[in-house]
């Protein structure tokens, strides 16, 4: 993955105390990173940068709508999403031993001049979206396809109608 520019925080210029940044995150963001779950979107994310001495106070804020697939039908839904999310960079001159301990605390260099937030950005928009959609009923005015649900429930029965043979013979075992 390369990192674009654009999500590049020349930190270098600026002055201590809190900086805004606003990104519109749509499709085209993902197209950087394989095997998303996210088809399209409609994101928005306020990111707060708090500038200190030694160190930085990140806040995303993030909200809007992903385009998912229904587990249960396959059905596209669009997925409400909302998340807040805070990190601390902290500027060193050699990464701390225990660095990789604390997954809210980010290390770079004093020599750096710029932070890149794509990456970051990708992981809080994934970290919004559930693991699992139960069914597409979980979606105000939106049902699961039913023609697929059918489907799936005569595959189900003719699973259960066929029993397997090879366990037949352990109905005869005895037990004390």
């Amino acid at each position: 993955m390369n990192a674009r520019s654009e999500y590049d925080i020349a930190f270098v210029g600026l002055k201590e105390g809190i900086h805004e940044f606003n990104y519109k995150i749509d499709r085209s963001f993902f197209e950087n990173f394989e095997s998303s779950p996210i088809l399209d979107c409609d994101i928005s994310v306020l990111l707060k940068f708090d500038k200190k001495n030694a160190f930085f106070l990140l806040d995303f804020q993030i909200s809007g709508t992903v385009k998912l697939n229904c587990n249960r039908c396959n059905s596209e839904l669009n997925y409400p999403i909302d998340g807040d999310f805070p990190v601390v960079v902290k500027m060193d001159g050699e990464l701390p031993a225990d660095a990789l301990a604390d997954q809210d605390v980010i290390y770079i260099s004093r020599s750096e001049t710029h932070l890149n937030v794509e990456q970051l950005l990708y992981e809080f928009i994934n970290l919004t979206v559930p693991a699992y959609i139960v069914d597409c009923s979980n979606i105000p005015g939106k049902s699961c396809n039913q023609e697929v649900l059918n489907i799936l429930n005569q595959l189900n029965q003719n699973n259960n109608n066929e029993k397997d043979p090879r366990w037949d013979s352990l109905k005869n075992i005895k037990f004390k």
